[in-house]
């Protein structure tokens, strides 16, 4: 390869390809439809989604590299241009020949739009039929050289999608090794206190102990008189983070001195139910020594510490859910937050085995843990370098 300065030449360039990269509108590229109007997903050779909010508005996608969502005409699961994401929106992208463009090679060509700065409205992205056709971009000056880009991104695309399906391969393996460590939480179980789990180590043997969550855990009510300023939300996949790190801003009120404080180790439960988590998520704070949360949450400290390990496996597998299920009816809800009293909480009952036992669930599930983080952070640094090296490919237009 070799390297440019010329603003229409990108910094980085495949041998033999010489030339300034071509100025067009997407309105010469493309024939742009209404997303309302179905039929036309059917004329098109590659239908394309565009922007708006018939079904669902764009928010976030445009503009952090998941932008295009291309299929194949009649196949618009196709993971290879879809990467399992498609959105019917209210303005269209389709065409009949796409005018001399690959198709993969606009995939790649609609990552690198700055969507956000053609946005007018502000606020949830939504743009209109005009503004899209009148934005500029730049095309290599032959098919051969948006061949060769497509070629070299996509080779890059299937490594990380075969990475991605290592990680899954992983998660669905700890999923169905956690379904075999805890015994099942059916209410009939606890009720004759048959509790075994159907996979165990060697060496371990007889009931799981049922015990109220109140006679495990304590409940915490420490108010921030310290003025804490390192605001905590509960994310599925992340646990307790900080609230700026998260939402790159704080929305917590101004004054957090009547909040929660927690310091590491301590859990928090959010009882907003969502659709991978109905029953809410419970999560220890491991990232920072202290931090702050809504006294929306439930918090609780562990009355052995050397099970919290234990206890955060257990809350990840849904553990708790029938038996939060139990106390928090379904009318009960008000914008997916469930009404679930905290005097009840300490009450559900909950499976407890020996703390050798524990340590060693908790090391082996662990170990997986550590498994699969290394494999995402695998699949993180191939996307950015492929971020990276789109970002010399492609010239970026004033």
């Amino acid at each position: 390869m070799t390297t440019n300065n010329n603003n229409r030449v990108p910094q980085l360039r495949f041998p033999g390809f010489t030339g300034e990269w071509v100025v067009k509108k997407l309105g010469d590229c493309f024939e742009i439809g209404n997303g309302r109007d179905y039929k036309h997903l059917s004329k098109g050779n590659i239908p394309v989604y565009g922007s708006g909010g018939y079904m669902c508005s764009v928010n976030d996608y445009l503009f952090d590299g998941d932008s295009a969502c291309i299929g194949r005409k009649g196949t618009i699961n196709n993971p290879t241009f879809l990467q399992g994401k498609f959105w019917t929106v209210d303005t269209l992208f389709y065409t009949y020949d796409f005018k001399n463009t690959f198709a993969y090679f606009v995939y790649l060509l609609f990552q690198n739009i700055d969507w956000m700065r053609h946005n007018e409205a502000g606020g949830v992205p939504s743009l209109s039929k005009g503004i899209i056709k009148n934005i500029k971009v730049l095309l290599p000056p032959s098919l051969a050289e948006q061949q060769k880009i497509a070629d070299c991104l996509s080779s890059l695309d299937e490594e990380i999608a075969a990475e991605a399906q290592k990680a899954d391969a992983l998660k669905t393996h700890k999923k169905g090794l956690m379904q075999q460590l805890f015994p099942a939480m059916s209410n009939e179980q606890l009720a004759i206190s048959n509790c075994v789990p159907e996979l165990r180590f060697p060496g371990f043997e007889g009931e799981w102990v049922v015990k109220k969550l109140g006679d495990v855990f304590t409940r915490i009510t420490r108010k921030n008189n310290e003025d804490n300023r390192n605001v905590l939300t509960i994310s599925a996949q992340y646990g307790l983070v900080s609230q700026t790190d998260f939402f790159n801003k704080s929305v917590a009120a101004a004054d957090v001195t009547g909040y929660y404080l927690l310091e590491r180790g301590d859990f928090a439960y959010n009882k907003s139910s969502s659709s991978g988590n109905p029953m809410g998520v419970i999560k220890p704070l491991k990232k920072y020594e202290k931090g702050v949360v809504s006294t929306l949450y439930i918090c609780f400290n562990c009355n052995e510490p050397k099970s919290i390990s234990f206890w955060e496996q257990y809350f990840n597998a849904g553990c708790l859910d029938s038996e939060i299920r139990t106390i928090a009816q379904e009318g009960a809800r008000n914008h997916g937050l469930l009404n679930v009293p905290t005097s009840d909480f300490f009450t559900l009952k909950v499976l407890v085995p020996t703390l050798a036992e524990q340590q060693k669930i908790a090391d082996c599930l662990s170990e997986l843990d550590e498994m699969i983080s290394a494999q995402q952070q695998k699949v993180e640094a191939l996307k950015e370098h492929k971020k990276g090296l789109m970002q010399k490919l492609f010239p970026k237009i004033n």
